[in-house]
């Protein structure tokens, strides 16, 4: 898993700069080589008369020193900056040698303690190693945190989406898989479920479909031979007395009834949509805004301004209509929605429109038929319902509705009657 890569490169990082700091930095130590000190000492001994002449070359020497007499008098130095007295080399931590010449000492020398340049010099580097540990360690983190992102957070958020989209009912839109991240299995699972339950529902439908098509033959069926037994029992009526003739009656009457509630049947099935209870009533213009935002689940219609007035329209089924536009519309184009509105002669006019392909002109006319599904609805799920269904619903609140290319684009033309 890259996440464990990461969190040891994190690890090794950090190990090499503690290790950096304790053992590949020097740490600044006085080291006194006691030979050079004495072999110097010796030499400016041997040469003392001569140290106050421009002309003579001081001993070389890794350290440098101060030669002074005994009087403090500075007689030579290897360079400026250097301790020039007793006092001043014992708060430097100097070390002093006496110069004997001829068995009396004539001088001292201050061999220089450069332990405050080393430190200096110690914690210069330890800065730098630090700040190149933290930016490495930085650099390490947004890597890491950038990984986190791609592979857990934002796999989580894809597959929350994914999930009110199927507890939403959308069923055709497929997770995106992607197996290098955490979720990679549980996507591939998420997406074979998804796919299991738009089969279901399709099976659902298609049972749905298949039951009403054999209540609607069995119900057609079932007409002849009750139409016979009315006919039957009308003819022996004709001849029979009056305790037949009444027996014959509640024969005729119990046929009827079953005739009755056969044809409700009948017509229940193949004209569901007459059942439904439409009331129009005299509903407020500005009620429409709130009806297609309830309806645009993705939050892409734009709205314009609809004018106040009053429009006859059912508030149970308005609903029900924008549903079907708006969901035919993301499911076709996948745009955003403008809607419009303007006053006609005697009816209120709204336009949704989208920016999507459009439809081929000559589908146009049928596309509010049941079951008819257009050439841009290939590998898309559907029954042809949403327009018609939308469609009946508008023209049994006294209004009608109208498709038609937008060029580019479609629009969906609803005209809802003004209340007078």
């Amino acid at each position: 898993m890259r996440i464990r890569s990461y969190l040891i490169t994190l690890a090794v990082v950090l190990a090499l700069g503690i290790c950096g700091a304790l053992f590949l930095l020097p740490s600044p130590q006085l080291k006194v080589d006691v030979v050079e000190i004495n072999d110097v000492t010796a030499r400016l001994s041997d040469h003392f008369d001569q140290l106050s002449s421009s002309d003579y070359l001081l001993p070389k020497s890794n350290y440098d020193y101060t030669v002074v007499d005994t009087e403090g008098n500075v007689l030579r130095a290897t360079r400026q900056g250097l301790s020039q007295e007793v006092f001043a080399a014992i708060r430097h931590g100097d070390i002093m040698v006496d110069i004997s010449h001829d068995g009396q000492v004539v001088g001292k020398v201050f061999f220089y303690n450069d332990m405050e340049a080393q430190w200096q010099a110690y914690r210069n580097n330890l800065q730098v190693l630090v700040i190149v540990v933290m930016v490495a360690l930085a650099v390490i983190s947004v890597i890491f945190f950038a990984v986190i992102n791609r592979q857990i957070l934002q796999p989580f958020q894809r597959m929350r989406g994914f999930a009110q989209r199927v507890a939403a009912g959308e069923l055709d839109a497929p997770l995106e898989m992607d197996k290098r991240n955490v979720f990679g299995a549980f996507t591939e699972s998420f997406d074979l479920m998804r796919d299991e339950l738009r089969r279901a529902r399709e099976n659902e439908q298609a049972a749905e479909q298949s039951k009403r098509e054999l209540v609607a033959s069995l119900s057609h069926d079932i007409q002849t031979p009750i139409s016979s037994i009315k006919a039957v029992a009308e003819v022996m009526e004709i001849t029979a007395d009056e305790v037949q003739a009444q027996k014959l009656k509640t024969i005729q009457d119990k046929a009827s009834q079953i005739q009755t509630l056969v044809t409700e049947l009948f017509h229940t099935t193949l004209e569901e949509l007459d059942k439904l209870n439409v009331q129009p009533m005299s509903v407020p213009s500005s009620s429409l805004l709130e009806i297609i935002r309830a309806s645009e689940y993705l939050g892409r219609v734009k709205m314009g301004e609809i004018p106040g007035c009053l429009v006859q329209a059912d508030p149970v089924r308005m609903p029900q209509v924008m549903d079907n536009v708006i969901a035919n519309s993301y499911k076709y184009a996948d745009t955003e929605i403008d809607v419009s509105a303007e006053l006609l002669a005697d009816f209120l006019l709204l336009t949704l429109r989208d920016w999507g392909p459009g439809v081929a002109e000559e589908e146009l006319p049928r596309l509010c038929i049941k079951y008819f599904r257009g050439t841009s609805s290939e590998g898309k799920n559907g029954y042809g319902l949403g327009l018609f269904i939308a469609s009946h619903l508008i023209e049994r609140m006294g209004g009608q509705l109208e498709c038609c290319n937008a060029q580019p684009g479609f629009a969906v033309k609803i005209w809802l009657k003004l209340d007078s």
